[in-house]
């Protein structure tokens, strides 16, 4: 098993959470139930992480029955569709963070993108022949220069606040330039009927631990953080 930063990033996604409900909740902008509703999403993502750990361990995502499934379209879905379903069906839920957004200066969902620059270790490995080549260069690179732009705006709105619909369709990208090559780069590079890119190390390296928390639980992480912030920017200009 390889060195990997992806436990660690999941770990401060979770603490950034935690953070922000904590603050909002001292400043009494959240009461204990709607506080206690962003608790639960946190830890059933925690517990899909384990579950998808376990997964990985124990072969399942390398079964010939499995990878058949095109598992690169739908697994990483999972935790955003897992996000989503709370947030149309839970009104407390939906409440607290809209409420959470709301309160909290935009530059701060910013930097928390700002972790992505740690792709860099995806391309350092590829050169090494530890990664699919193809995917780290094709996912890796955006994601890389995505994460860098969110420094760039973070330092820029120390010195003039950034249009709030400007960060909205920022945040659409942080979602496009994975969506749309992601799944299909992924797939192409795991065994099975779309099986194109087959140079070793192929995608079957992305589902090994701890590695496999990235396209099943990080990166859908801060998609869905994206996609909570680009909803309220977005929303509040109409």
């Amino acid at each position: 098993m390889n060195f990997s930063s992806v436990p660690f990033l999941f770990l401060l996604q979770i603490a950034f959470w935690l953070w922000l409900t904590r603050t909002a909740y001292a400043r009494r902008q959240l009461t204990k139930a709607q506080a206690m509703s962003i608790i639960t999403w946190l830890v059933m993502l925690i517990t899909w992480g384990f579950v998808t750990s376990a997964l990985s361990i124990y072969g399942v995502y390398t079964l010939p029955g499995f990878l058949r499934l095109l598992p690169g379209f739908w697994l990483p879905l999972i935790p955003m569709l897992l996000s989503a379903g709370l947030y149309v069906t839970w009104s407390t839920f939906r409440e607290s963070i809209q409420q959470v957004v709301a309160e909290t200066p935009p530059q701060t969902f910013t930097l928390i993108q700002a972790l992505r620059i740690a792709a860099i270790g995806g391309l350092y490995k590829a050169t090494q022949g530890l990664m699919p080549t193809t995917f780290v260069f094709v996912v890796g690179i955006p994601d890389l220069l995505y994460g860098i732009s969110a420094l760039v705006l973070a330092i820029t709105d120390r010195f003039k606040p950034v249009n709030a619909r400007l960060l909205g369709i920022w945040n659409l990208v942080g979602i496009a330039i994975i969506v749309m090559t992601a799944p299909f780069a992924m797939q192409m590079s795991l065994p099975g009927p779309l099986y194109i890119f087959q140079n070793l190390p192929d995608g079957q390296a992305l589902l090994a631990f701890p590695m496999v928390l990235a396209p099943t639980l990080v990166v859908p992480f801060f998609i869905t953080i994206n996609a909570i912030v680009a909803n309220h920017l977005l929303r509040k200009r109409l």
